[in-house]
């Protein structure tokens, strides 16, 4: 075979090994639509760590104007990004394709309601594992549809609404006159909402009127039952806006429901020993008033905990690090970290019991862990219990 060949192959190769890695995380669907009358196009993506673990189950962020490559791909990248590095709470991406969005979102936007309850969940829900959580973004005129859906009738087809810049006022102000009505009435949300502007230009000053009229209507008519947050990004257009927006608000939204490293800091703040017991009520709280909560994992309090060492707060890192004991018990990672902070506050009776306990487990796990990590860390509690001696 010729170098050229040999060449040609190793290239044909690559690109099947990078298509099939793509469509591990990468779906799409065509259904035909009865709310349409026409087929509908669905794009999902699947974060790396959704293949990690084949019982997790995730919430669902479904995100308008996935028709534009452009806006799916910054969508999905960024949702990746952010879950698979625990920041915020797990998800998976599915994105719904217009083809005459003005009309789509345009209040009542019944047809694209129906679309998601009757056509686009049962979809999701059953070629997915899927928490019963779903959240929703939309920009510009996405975020029309929105405002229209969490004040209507439908408000509970998603749990949390994320509005980017959003257009309220080219329907005589549906939106607006539509919350007004359900806000005075004392009506139950259990719903997130988001909504932000920027100042830069003339669409921002205007869909920041929006924003400012829908605060000004949760002032005058306050509910514990609707987590709002209004943001203002500074210095941004009506283009600029979304990524930072996008960011913001899912971030914003995760720690509604999920207590993570930001809550726990400031949690923290009350006290290193009432700190399970704030994260306890955070979270009876939030069930209490929004329905669902995420729950820390082992390695994930482990993880924060480091960082809380690391800061020489040592008594708030062993409340974590007994949090994810209590989840995972036998996890030999956690025992190493909390016996090292035990040695770091100079608790030489607890350290050496931690430090006994996580050398029996370390033998019982030697064959779950790497070579280097077995010899590196029996080399050195062997090295800690030589000096407790």
């Amino acid at each position: 075979m010729s170098v050229k060949k040999i060449a040609t192959t190793v290239l044909f190769l690559c690109m099947c090994c990078f298509m099939t890695a793509q469509d591990t995380s990468n779906f799409e669907h065509t259904i035909q639509s009865e709310a349409f009358g026409k087929e509908r196009k669905i794009r999902v993506f699947l974060p790396d760590r959704y293949h990690r673990d084949s019982t997790a189950t995730y919430m669902v962020t479904y995100v308008l104007d996935a028709q534009s490559d452009s806006f799916w791909n910054m969508a999905k990248s960024n949702i990746g990004y952010l879950a698979n590095n625990y920041c915020v709470i797990p998800m998976i991406t599915v994105g719904i394709v217009s083809d005459n969005r003005g009309s789509e979102f345009s209040p009542p936007a019944t047809a694209l309601q129906d679309h998601f309850r009757n056509e686009v969940f049962p979809l999701i829900e059953k070629n997915y594992r899927t928490e019963p959580f779903r959240a929703v973004v939309g920009h510009s005129w996405g975020g029309n549809f929105i405002g229209s859906t969490i004040f209507s009738e439908n408000r509970d087809l998603f749990d949390a609404y994320i509005g980017i810049s959003p257009s309220f006022g080219d329907t005589d102000s549906y939106v607006v006159r539509k919350a007004d009505s359900l806000l005075k009435l004392k009506t139950k949300f259990k719903k997130y909402l988001y909504l932000s502007h920027g100042n830069v230009g003339r669409r921002e000053a205007e869909f920041g009127s929006y924003v400012a009229q829908i605060d000004s209507l949760l002032k005058k008519y306050p509910t514990p039952s609707i987590a709002w947050q209004p943001r203002l990004i500074e210095r941004t257009d009506h283009w600029q806006i979304v990524i930072p927006s996008f960011n913001d608000g899912l971030v914003s939204m995760s720690r509604n429901y999920f207590a993570d490293q930001e809550v726990m800091e400031q949690l923290s703040k009350k006290g290193a020993d009432n700190l399970p017991a704030e994260i306890t009520k955070f979270y009876q709280e939030k069930k209490k008033t929004f329905g669902y909560i995420h729950e820390p994992s082992s390695g994930y309090l482990n993880f924060v905990a480091n960082d809380f060492r690391d800061l020489e707060k040592y008594q708030t890192a062993i409340a974590l690090y007994e949090m994810a004991q209590e989840k995972s018990p036998d996890d030999v990672k956690v025992f190493v970290n909390i016996s090292d902070t035990y040695d770091k506050l100079g608790n030489t009776a607890k350290a050496k019991q931690s430090f006994l306990r996580t050398q029996k487990l370390l033998e019982a796990q030697k064959e779950n862990v790497s070579d280097s990590y077995y010899t590196n860390v029996s080399k050195w509690i062997s090295e800690k219990l030589a000096e407790y001696k």
